[in-house]
Formats: C-alpha cells, sequence, structure tokens
C-alpha cells in the first residue's frame, strides 16, 4: 500500500511540472499588426498587438522602440510568449481599468518603412 501511495504521488508530482511548462515558449508570428494609442499621460492606452484577429497587451511594451508611436497601425513581425492570462490597464477617462490578452515581446522587428 505504501508502494501505490509512493507511486501516486509522483505520478501527480510529474503531472504538475508538466503543466508548469505550457505558456512558456516562444511564439514567432510573421503578420501581427502594432497599434499605438497614445501616451498614457494624454489618455492614450499604449501599444496592441493584433494577431488572427485578436488583440493583445504587450506586459513589456516599453520595450517598443518611441520610433514606432504613429498613428497608422504597423505591419510588423514578433516573437513573443502567451502569458495566459489578461492584464489591467488603465487609460482614457475610463472610470474602471480594462482588460486585455497578456503576452510578453522577445522580438519585435518593423516589415517594411515607418511611415
Amino acid at each position: 500500500m505504501k508502494y501505490l501511495k509512493s507511486l501516486v504521488f509522483l505520478l501527480f508530482l510529474l503531472l504538475y511540472v508538466n503543466s508548469c511548462d505550457e505558456g512558456n515558449e516562444v511564439i514567432y508570428e510573421n503578420n501581427a499588426k502594432l497599434t499605438w494609442t497614445g501616451e498614457y499621460d494624454v489618455d492614450g492606452c499604449g501599444f496592441f498587438i493584433e494577431i488572427d484577429s485578436v488583440v493583445y497587451k504587450p506586459e513589456n511594451e516599453n520595450i517598443i522602440p518611441p520610433a514606432f508611436k504613429v498613428s497608422e497601425t504597423l505591419n510588423v513581425t514578433v516573437q513573443y510568449i502567451d502569458l495566459l492570462y489578461d492584464i489591467e490597464y488603465s487609460c482614457g477617462d475610463l472610470p474602471e481599468p480594462k482588460k486585455s490578452k497578456a503576452i510578453k515581446l522577445t522580438s519585435l522587428d518593423l516589415k517594411g518603412d515607418l511611415p
């Protein structure tokens, strides 16, 4: 009986360790769209990235170069980690924070020239 309890414990431990790796892989996307909505100080909401019609908020948007702060949507190639949770952000005159799916950027490259 003691052997069975140890085996069940090891099995649960193995399943737990394997489930921790989910969401940590770096994903490459060649057809992403980067949108700049303005500085937070003047009622903007910073950067958003659209991938396959899903809008994400980069958790580390401060790594995006200032030259990308343009009014036009930019076509970019990104490498990111899907954080598998929503991120809250406050901007504009909204009484409550908004939520969006969160990603962590590992790389961002412009496809083409800046306008």
